[in-house]
């Protein structure tokens, strides 16, 4: 359940509604300070000249539905057929849409750190005048460097972008620019790697603001998506209606929808900006706890067939096994069997890392529906996953002394024949196969089951609410349990997984290392490679993984078979 979709459409204020032509005729003019003559340069950085902030007047208590909200993005000025469809790959559609369209970042000139105190590490905006820009090929000319020196009278600093060529036609020498990014080291000098930039609009730099910057698409302007969400938002804001009481803004100390809606678009301070993230955010997870809330009570009401089994023939189950199992894992089968006791159906998330142990735990929790001669699945995010749960099951559960016969667990795959497809799903309609194992397969509607009375769901977050239910709708409320490896703080998953019952197997088995996580910056590399020389003395195994296979002319970023060139 998605806050923004989910949340109540805003109301105007009761003054006559605008229609669409009067919006085009009369727009609000775009807020902004007066222009200011520029600081001469280049002594020091750019001075941000302070500038009296306009004072709204109130708005009377909005009521009625927002039909002006609805209204295509056409009806404003500058928005023709062209831009409309830019705006639509944005997902903006209305002049509703444009409200929640929110920046990603901010730029704020009211702040703004001189090139000579800068240091490594900085996360920061900074002005600035291009001295110089050029393109050089690397590689073989297979790539190409942009490189740009920026200065603001302060010192300079060398900017780079990878296979960008067109940049340098639009910052030619003398050109004001704003960069934003992280500052690097190269060759023991500071250095700014592929930041976002922009044109330096002159009446920015004079307005003691932060200003915001837009998700954007092809061939759309920072400037005059700008200016479009200026009249919007200044406009239509705060008559917005707010669907929280009153007396729950107060007690939660939030900000009125309207305010928040205004200050995170146009902040007046960072202290507003926190103020009307935090207002937003409440909003969504407060329509996700509505949402699991309401997904909980609507299965709970539901009945299910309960199965239970009896102390000894769960100890001769895990007597089978060739080790003991661990007091968490202990823990959460007691937890599966109540629920499976219940008339209710289970629903449950077991959560532990690799290695805890949640695969058996939940192989001996469904032992004892597959006891009573239901059916139960098993559905995995990919086929990789779905064969390695395949061998798994069956060897827990089938075989000499097993509880099925091996024909009786099936593994369904994409790569699955189409003949033992069909094979499969028989066995399933007529209730010869107890077990499937499979991927988005289990889905298709060609599958039906005899008597499916428990799913086991592998990364629950690989999955939507609606495969779940799909899955869920194939038998008679079947029980569900849900695993993940994924390390969810259990305040986080209460909140996300709110209509799950959460078990977590915080123990590993005995013989089990802890995992050990380090982050290191790029300019430690060799820490790395001196512990992998130091691992494959003692005969052991490293792997390194690249986010690409061989080198790419649109990203910046370290390729397997170049990198496994120069590692031999």
């Amino acid at each position: 359940a998605e806050a923004q979709s989910s949340q109540p459409k805003p109301a105007p204020a009761p003054a006559p509604e605008p229609t669409p032509e009067q919006a085009r005729r009369e727009p609000e003019p775009v807020r902004e300070a007066a222009p200011q003559p520029q600081p001469e340069a280049q002594t020091a950085a750019p001075e941000v000249q302070q500038q009296p902030r306009p004072q709204r007047e109130p708005r009377p208590a909005p009521e009625g539905p927002p039909a002006a909200l609805e209204a295509p993005v056409t009806v404003l000025d500058g928005v023709g057929p062209k831009n409309a469809e830019k705006l639509a790959r944005l997902e903006i559609h209305t002049l509703g849409d444009m409200l929640y369209h929110f920046p990603r970042r901010y730029d704020d000139y009211s702040q703004l750190k001189p090139i000579n105190r800068l240091e490594y590490g900085d996360e920061l905006t900074i002005l600035g005048t291009v001295q110089s820009s050029s393109v050089r090929k690397l590689h073989g000319g297979k790539r190409q460097m942009v490189e740009v020196i920026v200065s603001d009278g302060t010192g300079a600093l060398r900017v780079t972008w990878f296979n960008q060529p067109w940049i340098t036609k639009t910052l030619r020498e003398g050109a004001q620019i704003v960069l934003s990014g992280k500052i690097d080291q190269y060759l023991g000098r500071l250095v700014m790697t592929n930041p976002e930039w922009e044109l330096l609009e002159e009446k920015n730099l004079h307005t003691n603001r932060i200003l915001p910057v837009y998700p954007l698409t092809a061939k759309l302007s920072q400037r005059w998506l700008r200016t479009q969400m200026d009249k919007v938002v200044n406009y239509w804001a705060l008559r917005v209606q707010d669907p929280l009481p009153r007396i729950l803004r107060e007690e939660a100390d939030l900000l009125d929808l309207p305010e928040a809606l205004l200050q995170v678009h146009f902040p007046e301070s960072w202290e507003d900006l926190r103020s009307a993230q935090h207002r937003l955010a409440f909003d969504e997870i407060f329509y996700l706890q509505l949402g699991v809330i309401q997904q909980k009570r609507q299965w709970a009401e539901r009945t299910a067939a309960p199965f239970t089994a009896d102390e000894a023939w769960k100890q001769a189950q895990l007597a089978r096994l060739p080790y003991r199992l661990t007091n968490a894992q202990l823990n959460a089968l007691e937890d599966i069997y109540k629920d499976l006791a219940s008339s209710q159906p289970m629903n449950r998330l077991i959560q532990g890392d690799v290695g805890s142990g949640k695969t058996v735990v939940a192989a001996y929790g469904i032992a004892v529906v597959l006891m009573a001669g239901a059916q139960a699945a098993v559905m995995a995010p990919t086929s990789i996953l779905a064969e390695q749960h395949y061998t798994s099951f069956s060897s827990l559960l089938s075989g000499e002394d097993g509880l099925l016969q091996p024909h009786q667990v099936r593994l369904m795959i994409g790569a699955t024949p189409s003949s033992e497809m069909e094979e499969i799903r028989q066995g399933l309609e007529s209730g010869e196969i107890k077990l499937v194992i499979g991927t988005h397969a289990l889905l298709e509607d060609p599958v039906v089951f005899q008597n499916l009375q428990a799913a086991v769901i592998d990364e629950q977050h690989r999955f939507g609410v609606q495969q779940r239910a799909v899955l869920r709708a194939k038998g008679s409320n079947p029980h569900l349990l849900v695993m993940t490896a994924t390390p969810i703080p259990r305040s986080l998953a209460l909140t996300v997984y709110g209509d799950l019952d959460l078990t977590v197997i915080d123990e590993m088995p005995p013989g089990r290392q802890p995992v050990d996580t380090y982050v290191l910056y790029p300019r430690e590399r060799e820490r790395i490679y001196n512990l992998i020389r130091r691992e494959v003395a003692e005969g052991r195994q490293a792997f390194i993984i690249y986010p690409l296979v061989e080198e790419s002319e649109k990203l910046e970023a370290k390729a397997a078979v170049e990198e496994h060139r120069r590692l031999q």
